[in-house]
């Protein structure tokens, strides 16, 4: 069996590159989980979560991978277990959830500027993203209705993984002996403000900076190594 984490925020393949450089680690990207399961090779799988979520996209590029991959795939909810981290884990055979998890299943959101129809574009477009969500949590074989699931997103609680578990969001509470736990109080808390981190211009530009000196050292070093070389071979010859 092999463990694969999905820790922290969910950011597309650049955006993360930059976020590494400048420090943040709790990140996870697509092609950290391709590699993953691409080291794997077929074997089983456990996908351990601990994840505010993130870029939409991303969580459901994360569960086509899950989707595709050939083995054996479980989830296992251990912190955090919210927004596009609960996509990424529905491309898994099963979903679990440690009794102490903290799961969250809300509307998508997001910033948007210009006139009256801009706005209208926008809210009809988070509303179709919604749906899309929508389509993915009542494919699971024992989720409740549409409206029920569409309610809890309204919402926008955390709600414990008893609770998930009754919506048909996940498949099994782990109990401390690790088999399936029969209930327990649900803890339901109003669901945290975007802490999403913020990824400005100015530090993308300061990473391309960053890549292009790193660019034009490596080059001089390679120039460096080549004169000597010719130097070299001269002063044999």
């Amino acid at each position: 069996m092999v463990d694969i984490a999905l820790r922290g925020q969910l950011w597309d393949n650049d955006s993360a590159d930059v976020l590494r450089w400048w420090g943040f680690r709790d990140i996870t990207a697509p092609m950290d989980i391709e590699q993953a399961l691409k080291d794997a090779d077929g074997d089983e799988v456990t996908l351990l979560i601990n994840s505010p979520g993130g870029d939409m996209t991303v969580g459901t590029e994360i569960r086509s991978m899950l989707r595709r991959y050939s083995g054996t795939t479980t989830a296992l909810f251990q912190g955090f277990g919210a927004s596009a981290a609960t996509l990424a884990a529905s491309g898994c055979n099963v979903i679990q959830s440690e009794p102490g998890a903290l799961l969250c299943y809300h509307n998508p959101s997001a910033g948007a500027q210009g006139d009256y129809h801009e706005m209208e574009r926008s809210a009809e477009a988070l509303r179709n993203a919604r749906d899309c969500i929508l389509e993915i949590y009542t494919a699971r074989k024992g989720s409740k209705s549409r409206e029920d699931l569409m309610d809890l997103m309204e919402r926008d609680v955390w709600i414990s993984p008893t609770q998930a578990l009754e919506y048909g969001l996940i498949d099994e509470v782990m109990a401390m002996d690790g088999v399936t736990e029969p209930g327990g109080d649900p803890a339901a808390f109003v669901a945290a403000s975007d802490s999403r981190y913020l990824l400005t211009a100015t530090m993308r530009q300061k990473y391309r900076d960053h890549l292009a000196a790193d660019r034009e050292a490596a080059a001089k070093e390679d120039k460096a190594k080549r004169a000597l070389a010719r130097i070299r071979s001269l002063a044999n010859y």
